[in-house]
């Protein structure tokens, strides 16, 4: 990986619109749970109802298409990303590889759901959480891609890699309300909570010095605020 700051998660130029979107996203958590907390809204029958036409037009693909959200093979991506970025010495995209998703994944799970409270067949279902752990990975992925890519490709490179990961999120969450796993605005908070945290996370990690053991950067190396 050959990066415009390469022991940098975000180079400067990225801090402060990632900090924006990072703020969007948690904002839209919050007015989403808000609105869901209470009656079905009816953005969430059209949902069901869309879905249900696609996979009525074409049996059969819903509960493969879902596969990108469980826990295996999600797990299994992460655990080649570390290995990648640990391999081309990048010890940051490691962490972020592994602690991103986990982060966003477990806060969804202890803190957002038992706040909001929204139930679908007895499970809590806002935010997410299949949403949450596909599109942090998504995202992890578009953020190394954004903050590596050679001056003069870097949006190209990054428009196409986030293209390629809204399709893979608009496919893979079509399948979960499709099956009735989550409601179309449970899907919507778990995206934005996942991007957000996973720019929080990043933005933390670069905050650690260089000579902390578990980066292996040597102390000229270290990010100085």
């Amino acid at each position: 990986m050959v990066g415009v700051e390469a022991h940098r998660l975000m180079p400067r130029f990225m801090v402060l619109p990632a900090v924006g979107v990072a703020t969007a996203c948690f904002g839209v958590v919050g007015l989403v749970g808000r609105e869901v907390s209470g009656p079905v809204p009816e953005v969430d029958s059209l949902g069901f109802a869309a879905a249900d036409r696609v996979f009525t037009a074409v049996p059969g693909i819903a509960e493969p298409l879902s596969y990108a959200t469980h826990p295996v093979a999600l797990i299994g991506v992460i655990m080649l990303m570390a290995i990648v970025a640990h391999r081309v010495s990048r010890p940051r995209v490691a962490l972020l590889a592994v602690f991103g998703p986990a982060v966003a994944v477990t806060f969804n799970a202890w803190v957002l759901k038992p706040v909001v409270g929204r139930e679908l067949d007895g499970y809590l279902a806002y935010p997410s959480g299949h949403t949450t752990a596909l599109v942090s990975i998504l995202t992890v992925f578009t953020l190394v891609t954004a903050s590596n890519a050679a001056q003069g490709r870097r949006l190209r490179a990054t428009t196409a890699t986030a293209v390629v990961c809204l399709v893979l999120t608009g496919a893979a969450v079509s399948a979960i309300v499709g099956l009735r796993y989550h409601y179309l605005t449970d899907t919507v908070g778990g995206s934005c909570w996942a991007i957000g945290a996973v720019i929080t996370v990043a933005a933390v990690l670069d905050l650690l010095p260089g000579r902390h053991p578990a980066l292996r950067l040597r102390r000229e190396q270290a990010y100085r605020a």
